[in-house]
């Protein structure tokens, strides 16, 4: 449970560090969440490997709407594909197979992120990058309603 917290705290953080000066111009997006669009107009990749495995943190930012999505992967440090590959959200061993955490916020409403899967692909150097969001639900953690985030968005991420 500690480890849920402290993502949470750090994804806000970085989510609230990001300002629109900051933000890429040649973002791509036909996210929908719950049939409504989601274009982002910052994004973000941080690098958070540690020695056993390696990481990365995306931020979505749509700041009009005070909405954002953020997703962190894991995967085997000695993996020669990652971070190219379909994550899935879910409980996951440290260091053994690809697997996400994330979380959805809009107006205050804070949802983890859990069920289906995000595919990552490395699109070219400079950290672009392609998600494709397939059906993840989005699970309000005060009420248990769920919401559901699919489609890509590419881009470079800064």
């Amino acid at each position: 449970m500690k480890k849920i917290i402290m993502f949470f705290l750090t994804t806000m953080f970085l989510v609230s560090c990001s300002s629109d000066d900051a933000g890429s111009s040649n973002i791509t997006s036909n996210i929908k969440i719950d049939g409504v669009s989601f274009v982002p107009n910052t994004i973000t990749v941080d690098d958070a490997s540690n020695t056993e495995e390696g990481s990365l943190v995306f931020a979505l930012a749509k700041s009009s709407t005070k909405e954002s999505v953020v997703v962190k992967i894991n995967y085997p440090i000695n993996s020669a594909t990652a971070p190219n590959g379909t994550y899935d959200f879910g409980i996951g061993e440290t260091g053994t197979m690809l697997f996400a955490q994330g979380s959805y916020t809009k107006n205050n409403k804070y949802y983890s992120l859990a069920g289906y899967m995000v595919k990552v692909t490395k699109t070219g150097e400079n950290n672009s990058f392609k998600l494709e969001f397939q059906n993840v639900e989005a699970v309000d953690i005060n009420t248990g309603n769920i919401s559901i985030i699919s489609g890509s968005c590419e881009g470079t991420f800064q």
